[in-house]
């Protein structure tokens, strides 16, 4: 199934980057070559006055050159051979059947003495002519104009020109539109729109001729090996008397000792030059992660192994690449066979450039956490994926200009239909701005305990579309962006200092009012001590002035920090059962275990208190009184 898809792909993508070149070419014809322009152009073949102003020429040939170079450049870059059956711009087998036919109804309707009929057949078979013409000139330059010098290119783009010239009469067909203009009947219309159809392929296809005489260095191509000047060496080393001899049974395979000797040196090089890479840089890099001992060396180590087979791709499929030009000299490579190679060499980059960003993110995260400095993970995170998807897309993008499809109506396309994606990806696009939201709301980051009225649990990953958030009984959650970003929430990890100890301590009716005013005194000089209870006098008031430099908020910091102190023991209530006193402090700790750890101490020591006053925990109980009868 995969494979069908891969094919369905190719064929795809191959028909839709022909179709771009003539899409495009029709495109120039309809924009500078329209009705209006036909008829400018036929007042300067019949010498009349022209009332174009100089400067809009100007302006207009300006931007029809920069339409040609576009053309060109697309017609160099597409990789696959414009050479369809069906086209957008023609179906040759059903030009040519309409040409056989149009023939014979012109000597038909000449016999008969049909002028008029014969004048519309006429041009009419003229105008397919000239598409076929103009269909085998670029079909014959995408496929060979890698192989052509600059005099062969030109001989035959001047011959292409005098055949245009040859062919086709543009001022008898001028003076037989001017002089059925004033008529109105059907016949005289067909010839008007036949004339007009042939005009817009005539002009366009000459003026395209004389834009590439002017430039013909635009197609100016040199292979790999040319670059490398390896074709002077070819030549040397065939000139040598042993490669004479061996090239006469070699010339049956149509190879030479040159190029064969080359084509195996040059994979050895590439064969060692990667497994200096894959193998002694590797180790180099390795070792140098491993000289300084640190958590981070593992995910480094991983990190470095997912980019070294790329790398080592990469590195052999240059050295393939070099190898294949230099065996298939004095040719170049086939335009699919490049396009190939291009596309993989832009999917090993991609890859790479990726992984490189994802460790450079992750390393300054991490030396940004050595130095305190305060980082969201998420917004790390999303600055990751964006980084991600921009090559991404500028990977898809160049993959595109490589096999010639116009990105511009890609571009275009897509803003087209961009309002049909967000209706359809409206929950999704309502959870990607809950993520925003939430990451510049600084309600919650990863590693938080939070709780909203469904669920409760720390925070795992807060991803695109959704926050996966682990329970207490070790369930995973998947809770949507746009629900958390819009609910009411609690933060219990939001709390630099002070997590809350508060109980109510009810001690027995017969206790001496001294023994608890002692009693309360004891708790409260033991809280004051108690190394693990918050106090004013035992917060680190330089942490908290740098909280205060770093905010830039009109709000008060002890509430935005979450730092609590407030002590307070006194006697509360007389309940039913008890005299109840109020044991109100706050830990130093935001730790569950170590907030239980302080909390089991301070009962044990508040218990030997009371002993030491001689007061009882009192519970719940009732007092009978019998009355004598």
């Amino acid at each position: 199934m995969k494979r069908f898809i891969i094919l369905f792909t190719i064929l795809t993508t191959s028909l839709l980057a022909s179709n771009s070149f003539w899409k495009k070419l029709i495109n120039i014809e309809n924009s500078y070559f329209n009705k209006i322009t036909i008829l400018e152009l036929m007042e300067k073949d019949t010498n009349k006055t022209n009332s174009i102003d100089n400067n809009e020429t100007s302006s207009l040939l300006d931007k029809q050159f920069n339409s040609f170079s576009s053309l060109v450049n697309l017609l160099k870059n597409n990789p696959y051979s414009l050479d369809l059956n069906k086209t957008i711009y023609i179906d040759m087998a059903k030009s040519s059947r309409e040409i056989r036919n149009l023939t014979l109804k012109i000597d038909t309707n000449r016999k008969y003495g049909y002028t008029q009929a014969v004048s519309r057949d006429k041009i009419k078979l003229q105008s397919l002519q000239l598409k076929q013409q103009i269909y085998n000139f670029f079909t014959y330059i995408a496929q060979n104009w890698t192989l052509l010098d600059e005099d062969t290119l030109k001989k035959y783009i001047s011959d292409s020109q005098k055949q245009l010239h040859g062919t086709i009469d543009i001022q008898k067909s001028i003076k037989l539109y001017l002089s059925i203009n004033n008529q109105t009947n059907s016949m005289a219309q067909n010839i008007k729109n036949n004339f007009f159809t042939l005009s817009k392929d005539y002009y366009f296809f000459d003026s395209f001729l004389n834009y590439l005489q002017l430039n013909i260095n635009i197609f100016n191509y040199r292979s790999l090996s040319n670059q490398l000047k390896l074709d002077n060496l070819i030549d040397y080393i065939n000139q040598k008397s042993i490669s004479k001899d061996a090239n006469l049974y070699l010339r049956y395979l149509k190879i030479d000792t040159g190029r064969l000797f080359l084509f195996f040196i040059v994979i050895l090089l590439f064969i060692i030059f990667n497994y200096l890479i894959y193998r002694k840089l590797y180790n180099y890099f390795k070792a140098k992660i491993l000289e300084v001992e640190d958590e981070t060396d593992d995910i480094l180590i991983a990190n470095l192994n997912r980019i070294r087979i790329p790398i080592s791709l990469l590195i052999n499929g240059i050295g393939l690449q070099l190898a294949l030009e230099i065996l298939d000299y004095p040719n170049s490579l086939d335009d699919k066979t490049h396009l190939y190679f291009s596309l993989f060499f832009i999917v090993v980059i991609a890859y790479i450039a990726m992984q490189i960003i994802e460790n450079i993110f992750f390393i300054y995260f991490h030396h940004s956490n050595k130095k305190n400095i305060t980082l969201r993970t998420e917004l790390i995170n999303l600055i990751l994926s964006v980084s991600k998807f921009i090559i991404l897309l500028i990977a898809v993008l160049v993959s595109f200009v490589k096999m010639g499809i116009n990105i511009s109506g890609v571009i275009a396309s897509l803003g087209i239909g961009g309002l049909a994606v967000a209706l359809a990806a409206k929950d999704t696009l309502s959870n990607f701005f809950g993520l925003i939201k939430i990451i510049f709301d600084e309600s919650f980051s990863q590693g938080d305990w939070i709780k909203t009225d469904d669920v409760e649990g720390t925070v795992i990953e807060i991803g695109f579309i959704s926050t996966k958030i682990r329970t207490f009984d070790n369930a995973m959650i998947t809770v949507p962006n746009e629900k958390l970003a819009n609910t009411s929430l609690k933060n219990w990890s939001r709390r630099t200092i002070g997590r809350r100890i508060k109980l109510y301590i009810g001690v027995t009716y017969n206790s001496n009012p001294k023994d608890i005013q002692n009693a309360i005194n004891n708790i409260n000089e033991m809280l004051f001590n108690h190394n693990g209870i918050s106090t004013p006098e035992k917060i680190d008031e330089k942490e908290i002035t740098r909280h205060y430099r770093r905010s830039n908020k009109f709000v008060s910091l002890d509430n935005k920090l979450g730092i609590k102190s407030t002590m307070m023991v006194y006697l509360d209530k007389f309940s039913d059962s008890s005299i109840d006193i109020l044991i109100y402090t706050f830990t130093k700790t935001t730790s569950w275990q170590e907030w239980l750890e302080i909390k089991q101490d301070i009962l044990y020591k508040i218990w030997e208190i009371l002993e030491n006053n001689n007061l009882e925990f009192a519970f719940p109980s009732q007092s009978i009184y019998l009355e004598k009868s």
